[in-house]
């Protein structure tokens, strides 16, 4: 790993740092996502410090910052990598606190091992010598993640019907850990011959960066994703959006549909838009009686119509219409067999809905 410039490191850093801070405010939720937002957080402290120590002439430290921090990333790594393969989360749990105190361990070694090695005088070897026995056992443990991940991609992918976002990111992710199971080998060769583990070389830095970018876009998605729910941008919070004005005018007429509020979905679209979908299709139901009849051109227009009129009488006390046998309206009632087709109605009669429908 050679010294970058300045201005391309705090880039970066930056970057990651803003992945990092949202996926631990936004996507935190499950053992997965803390192993990942902990594995992130390790690596950008060891890159941070490993660039600063460098600058400063320092080159020792630096191996020695971004190798120390590296174990705690690698610990988490590690977990991350068993719990895909299909360990037990509960087991995980109890094993990941073993896993970080041997990679705490490890650390401490990693940073304080000249400072023991002069005042114990063991016989450890030069730095070097030092550097190359961590680098080779860090990369026997990366190879093991690597295979473990493979594997799990690979039993994903074998599973019957996975939808194409499933096919992609599974095989993104496989492409992923066959890169550390390679890299990690050719790094412990490169280390036996005498080899600088921290200066790849162009092809290799090439892949780190390729592998770096596809990473980074698989570990961004839930991120993307939970601000697209937070800000209601994502299709649930846009059809809520659409749907609202004639929800609000609906359960202004007809009040007594509306449901009780759980305060444990409140911020869910999925269930903010259930909720709205079953209100609104109670809400038709009641004003059915108020409906006047169809005109000559029935559609989703003259539906709109017909009910923002009923709405209008029902909430100014007006009577209901005399049973006349009319069929049904336009927009079918919505079935728990055939949501999807019901949201489509309901999203229709809302594009239709007249503004200012009840102050008429």
């Amino acid at each position: 790993m050679s010294t970058l410039p300045v201005a391309g490191v705090v880039s970066v850093a930056v970057f990651i740092a803003a992945i990092v801070v949202g996926r631990w405010f936004l996507v935190n939720e499950l053992l997965t996502d803390r192993l990942i937002n902990s594995t992130l957080s390790w690596d950008l402290a060891g890159i941070v410090l490993y660039q600063a120590a460098s600058v400063r002439g320092m080159p020792e430290l630096a191996d020695r910052l971004f190798l120390g921090f590296g174990a705690m990333a690698l610990a988490n790594v590690y977990g991350l990598a068993r719990l895909l393969d299909g360990m037990d989360p509960a087991v995980l749990r109890a094993r990941q606190r073993r896993y970080n105190r041997i990679g705490a361990a490890t650390g401490t070694l990693v940073l304080f091992g000249p400072v023991l090695v002069d005042l114990l005088g063991l016989p450890l070897g030069s730095p070097a010598v030092q550097n190359r026995v961590i680098w080779t056992a860090g990369s026997f443990v990366g190879s093991l993640c690597g295979a473990l991940i493979a594997r799990a991609c690979v039993r994903e992918l074998r599973t019957p019907d996975p939808t194409s976002r499933e096919r992609w990111a599974y095989s993104a992710l496989l492409a992923v850990g066959l890169y550390c199971c390679l890299a990690s080998a050719v790094g412990t060769i490169n280390v036996a011959r005498g080899m600088s583990s921290m200066e790849p070389g162009l092809p290799w830095a090439v892949a780190n960066f390729v592998m770096l970018a596809v990473l980074t876009a698989l570990i961004a998605i839930p991120l993307l994703n939970a601000v697209l729910v937070r800000s209601g941008f994502d299709r649930n919070g846009r059809a809520c959006r659409r749907l609202h004005p004639l929800w609000r005018d609906l359960t202004t007429a007809v009040p007594e549909i509306v449901l009780l509020q759980d305060d444990s979905h409140r911020d869910e679209p999925m269930m903010r838009l259930y909720r709205m979908t079953v209100e609104i299709q109670d809400a038709l139901l009641h004003l059915r009686p108020y409906e006047p009849a169809p005109s000559d051109e029935p559609g989703v227009e003259d539906y709109a119509r017909r009910i923002a009129h009923a709405a209008r009488a029902k909430a100014t006390g007006e009577p209901p219409r005399p049973p006349d046998g009319r069929p049904a309206g336009a927009v079918q009632t919505l079935g728990t067999d055939d949501r999807a087709t019901g949201l489509r109605d309901l999203l229709r009669l809302a594009k239709a809905w007249p503004k200012e429908s009840l102050r008429v």
